[in-house]
């Protein structure tokens, strides 16, 4: 009889194992998980039926999108290095016209301000290689044989567009000036006239579309063809860029049933994080599919939490129903 009873509750075990899994693989397709390796992980951006309005990215159609979490570490590859751990949440959905990229990330404080010598922006960044192929360029800035197309935000570019550009005059309100000649004269702005990036007071968006073929080579592209907002709230930024699928073979293309690989970068302004001091990621695959994103996209963390604690507490209760089976 021991022998039987052994084999009953053996057989409630064995039968807990197929209902867990069982359950997991509902989880799973029920959220539209993809179980990656441990090398790679999966955004899918899902075709939107709804409108993604570009200056919330707190708009409830991102509940449509699965979420993806990214880690990412500090940059010690080259000087200047720095950053941290952090990880990001991202999620993704196109239009069939436009391609949109949400990133969400703590941050204590928001930062918009570089008017200081001790002032730095909070800033965030999305890397794509340009050409397309099986050829992943390295992961800090590409390399001269795989070049990459970067999306650039920061918040003080944006509040230079919202609240207006903040000059000498702004930052110290009780600065005393005499005599300042030829003060409407471009020529007399050397940054500006040059049509340096970081001196731009006529901006139109927040996000700069740059190349890099390797470190040192970053340069700003001819066209700014990408848009973006950024809003922080409660401790955290939420960012959405925005940008055509195809816009030239001079920039990462995107269609739908085609993949390629997207890396993210955050600065943490009040940490001093600026140019290479940053936090990074390694490159994860960006899938454009034709399916179309319906709603409680979104809330895929929290089914597979229910899944795993109602996989956990069915697995109890047959042992515990086995285990009186064999003292019964």
């Amino acid at each position: 009889m021991g022998g039987g009873e052994l084999r009953i509750t053996a057989g409630w075990t064995v039968a807990g194992i197929i209902a867990l899994a069982l359950i997991v693989s509902v989880g799973l397709t029920l959220s539209d998980m993809r179980l990656a390796s441990s090398q790679t992980i999966t955004l899918v951006a899902k075709r939107s039926e709804v409108e993604v309005p570009l200056d919330d990215p707190f708009a409830r159609v991102w509940n449509r999108a699965n979420p993806v979490e990214a880690p990412l570490s500090a940059q010690n590859i080259t000087p200047p290095k720095g950053g941290g751990d952090r990880t990001i949440t991202a999620r993704a959905l196109h239009d069939g016209e436009r391609l949109y990229i949400l990133m969400e990330w703590d941050d204590d404080s928001e930062d918009l301000l570089v008017s200081r010598q001790a002032e730095f922006s909070d800033a965030a960044a999305v890397q794509f290689p340009v050409a397309p192929g099986e050829n992943v360029p390295a992961f800090c800035m590409g390399d001269p044989t795989s070049p990459v197309n970067i999306w650039q935000w920061k918040a003080a570019w944006q509040a230079d567009m919202e609240q207006g550009f903040v000059d000498v005059q702004d930052a110290y309100p009780d600065m005393q000036v005499d005599l300042y000649p030829f003060e409407e004269e471009a020529e007399f702005y050397p940054a500006r006239a040059v049509g340096n990036v970081f001196a731009q007071d006529d901006r139109t968006t927040a996000v700069d579309n740059l190349l890099a073929g390797s470190f040192g080579t970053l340069t700003q592209a001819p066209d700014q063809v990408v848009q973006g907002t950024g809003v922080w709230r409660d401790g955290s930024w939420r960012l959405v860029f925005a940008r055509d699928l195809n816009v030239g073979e001079d920039y990462s293309q995107f269609a739908e049933e085609e993949s390629t690989n997207i890396a993210f970068a955050v600065w943490d302004g009040a940490r001093g994080e600026r140019d290479g001091i940053k936090s990074v990621s390694q490159f994860l695959t960006l899938e454009v599919s034709p399916d179309v994103a319906e709603p409680g996209g979104g809330v895929t963390v929290w089914i597979i939490v229910v899944v795993v604690l109602g996989a956990v507490a069915l697995t109890l209760v047959l042992a515990l129903y086995g285990r009186q089976r064999q003292n019964g």
